[in-house]
């Protein structure tokens, strides 16, 4: 599958990996960088998906997601693991849980981008699922570059696969896109239900935050790993 993923902010902080664990699945291990775990929030634009061998669908193309992700390995291969992925495409969130296994739920959202500030919020609808609100604002502050190989930006960024878990076996979805084009960024989050699960404590500070203008991806079928 072809996927374009367009203004789309980065916003991380470090939180202890033994308050994460009961949230990632045994099987896979949480990975840690200064001897912190790491949680994201991600809005991004994703636009002209397709599959391989198959013209750009003509409608439904184009929709809104807010993912809440971490970073870990399973037998030594770093990944992203999700932990719930907001939308507000019905159609593609359906799809998403039934065809993919992926915590996908309905939201309400809106991204505004008015000269250099981009304004996001979000509502979530899905059934079943408590209401969780989001609402930020951003502003780039920084060129377009590239993170360096070693540094907490590549560390964070530069992974290409996500792992899900389904009873006890585990599944890696490959991902590939070129290298991130990254702007640093302030974000302004007034509003984050999405991350109650964690204390509040570690969300008051600022938010490390980078944007990246547009990437084109390549999503691959899941490969079984146990």
């Amino acid at each position: 599958m072809h996927q374009d993923w367009d203004d789309l902010y980065f916003i991380h902080w470090p939180v202890p990996v033994d308050e994460l664990r009961p949230h990632v699945p045994e099987e896979l291990d949480i990975d840690e960088f200064d001897g912190s775990a790491w949680i994201a929030v991600v809005p991004f634009r994703m636009r002209n998906i397709r599959f391989r061998g198959l013209p750009r669908l003509p409608f439904g193309t184009d929709l809104l997601e807010l993912n809440v992700r971490t970073y870990v390995s399973y037998k030594g291969e770093p990944g992203v693991y999700f932990i719930t992925l907001d939308s507000d495409h019905p159609l593609g969130v359906f799809l998403a849980r039934t065809a993919f296994g992926l915590p996908y739920v309905h939201a309400s959202m809106r991204m505004d981008n008015r000269d250099s500030i981009t304004q996001f919020s979000s509502r979530r609808t899905h059934k079943g699922y408590p209401p969780a609100h989001f609402h930020a604002e951003f502003q780039t502050i920084s060129e377009p570059m590239q993170a360096r190989p070693g540094s907490l930006l590549y560390w964070l960024t530069e992974r290409y696969a996500l792992w899900m878990v389904q009873g006890k076996r585990v599944y890696k979805g490959p991902i590939i896109h070129n290298n991130w084009k990254l702007q640093k960024a302030e974000a302004t989050v007034t509003t984050n239900h999405l991350l109650d699960f964690l204390p509040a404590e570690h969300f008051q500070r600022r938010p490390i935050t980078y944007f990246s203008r547009s990437v084109q991806t390549r999503i691959f079928p899941y490969v079984r790993k146990s």
